[in-house]
């Protein structure tokens, strides 16, 4: 992908995404098309790859505020138990008859399951159709099912 650049010609340094490194790092221009950049190499690492312009100020933050939202989410989780709250939400169930967790499956409110990661659990809450929170000995987890 080409990237008009006025007044850039090859030899100029440019920020740009490296592909090696991962990270929007100083360039040296060594290819233009007309007046848009081609190929650029990492002042870094030294390699070429096709310039490709570093994310805009409106996608970093969009980025951001998405991994915000996914955080808050799994911090309101969380909240919902503790180890401690676990054993006293499964105080006389009889876990050895948990079902085996699959995302196909149906769940409702004081299921007992027994997820491969997680361990035996207990759907404290179902929520949107498709989600339950689900209570773990290390903590409260959003698992989805219903899914065909």
């Amino acid at each position: 992908m080409a990237l008009r650049k006025a007044g850039y010609k090859p030899g100029d340094e440019v920020d740009s995404k490296c592909t090696k490194c991962k990270m929007v790092l100083a360039h040296t221009i060594i290819a233009m098309v007309g007046e848009a950049i081609a190929r650029v190499k990492c002042n870094t690492c030294q390699g070429e790859h096709a310039y490709r312009p570093p994310p805009s100020a409106s996608e970093a933050t969009a980025k951001r505020r998405r991994a915000e939202r996914k955080t808050a989410a799994t911090d309101k989780v969380a909240a919902i138990t503790t180890a401690a709250d676990y054993d006293g939400l499964v105080e006389g169930r009889d876990l050895s008859a948990a079902t085996t967790y699959s995302m196909k499956m149906s769940l409702a409110a004081e299921d007992v399951i027994k997820h491969p990661k997680f361990g035996v659990g207990l759907v404290v809450d179902v929520k949107d159709g498709n989600k339950a929170h689900v209570a773990f000995p290390e903590g409260g987890r959003i698992l989805v099912f219903g899914r065909a």
